[in-house]
């Protein structure tokens, strides 16, 4: 009897022992905070890898700050001495297109003169209005400089008076002639400032010429221009 109770013991020991190690076992495999740290790594891992990188965004799109500032200013108005109008004229042009300017102008001019003949006095006048039309081309420019090339014609209206011992007569009439030009032009680009022309005229018109010129027979002369204005 003495001799069993030791084993007993140790067996029951034995059994517990057994039984606490199982039970722990047990416990740790049903706490869900066990092992939570390497599925999350693990999800983290293939979520950075799976999403795809985000598209660049697209580069602004660059804009000019002046898209006009290398086109001639488009108005002109100017005073040119002599030519078109072979006196003066005051004229105001257009850059209808970026490279051809139209321009139109208008002078007046009136001429009178009186005799006395004891107690006859004789009179004449005679008024004239130019109306100048042209087109210049100015393509074949490097900044503000540019080679003129242009043509057009000059309407021009005359009328006249005259008194002489007692009759008065008058007459009116329009007569158109031709312009052809070339020259040099100074116009400002992108902005407003100063202009400035210079060249010949060649008036075209029946009659015209340097030498013996006859009526019916279409000629032309040589007629200088230099304008002053501005542009805007």
């Amino acid at each position: 009897m003495p001799n069993r109770q030791p084993r007993t013991i140790l067996t029951v020991c034995t059994v517990a022992a057994f039984a606490a190690l199982a039970w722990v076992g047990r416990a740790q495999a049903q706490d869900p905070s066990a092992s939570p740290a390497p599925a999350a790594s693990a999800s983290a891992s293939t979520s950075a890898t799976d999403t795809p990188a985000a598209a660049p965004a697209p580069a602004p799109e660059v804009k000019p700050d002046n898209p006009d500032k290398d086109k001639l200013a488009p108005n002109s108005i100017y005073l040119e001495g002599l030519g078109a109008a072979i006196g003066y004229s005051l004229n105001y042009e257009r850059m209808v297109l970026d490279e051809l300017g139209v321009r139109v102008g208008f002078s007046y001019l009136s001429v009178g003169a009186s005799a006395s003949a004891g107690t006859t006095t004789s009179s004449a006048s005679v008024t004239y209005v130019f109306i100048p039309i042209t087109a210049s081309y100015v393509g074949l420019r490097y900044g503000r400089s540019a080679l003129e090339l242009g043509a057009g014609a000059t309407i021009l209206y005359v009328s006249a008076n005259a008194n002489a011992a007692g009759v008065s007569s008058s007459g009116a009439g329009v007569v158109p002639y031709g312009v052809g030009m070339v020259g040099y032009r100074f116009q400002p680009v992108g902005h407003a400032g100063f202009m400035f022309r210079i060249g010949f005229n060649a008036l075209v018109a029946p009659g015209l010429g340097l030498q013996n010129p006859s009526p019916g027979t279409l000629g032309a002369i040589p007629w200088p221009y230099i304008s002053l204005g501005a542009s805007f």
